[in-house]
Order: C-alpha cells, then structure tokens, then sequence
C-alpha cells in the first residue's frame, strides 16, 4: 500500500521520538551525580543526543489522536464533482 512521503515521513519522526524518549528514561541522574545507566558525568551524551533528537522530530510526529491524512486525497480544499 502506497502512502503518502508525508504520511510516511510522519510515522518515522513519531518512531524517532518514541525511541529517544526511552532513552531520555533510562539516563537519569542517580545519587552520585553520574548517568544512571551508562556510568558517566550526568548529563551524558546519550542524554543530551536524545533530548535533542526528540526536540527535532517532535514537529513532525503524529500525535496518537491526530488523524492520518487520506494518501488518495491530493488536494483536500477540492470539492469532489458530483455526477448530476
């Protein structure tokens, strides 16, 4: 099924985000100051790569309760002409 380079750019920004933010979950702060998950000076690398990267595609993202366009419907201001 063919969807639309919106549509389909859309899903892989949402994925992107949903990836990051796990990531952004495992590297907390623990008590000693240091990354909770990979040892090192808090904030890690990691952290602040996938803080940016969710910043980035958060834009283009669908929302879970947003509706996917219609990949048929090229131009949505088009009224469809009627056969009377």
């Amino acid at each position: 099924m063919y969807e639309s380079q919106v549509v389909a750019f859309a899903r892989y920004a949402a994925a992107q985000v949903a990836y990051h933010e796990r990531v952004v979950a495992q590297h907390q702060i623990d008590g000693t100051g240091c990354c909770r998950s990979c040892g090192r000076v808090w904030p890690c690398d990691q952290l602040q790569h996938s803080r940016g990267m969710v910043d980035h595609f958060s834009q283009w993202a669908l929302a879970e309760k947003q509706a996917i366009p219609d990949p048929e419907l090229v131009r949505p201001y088009v009224e469809p002409v009627g056969d009377g």
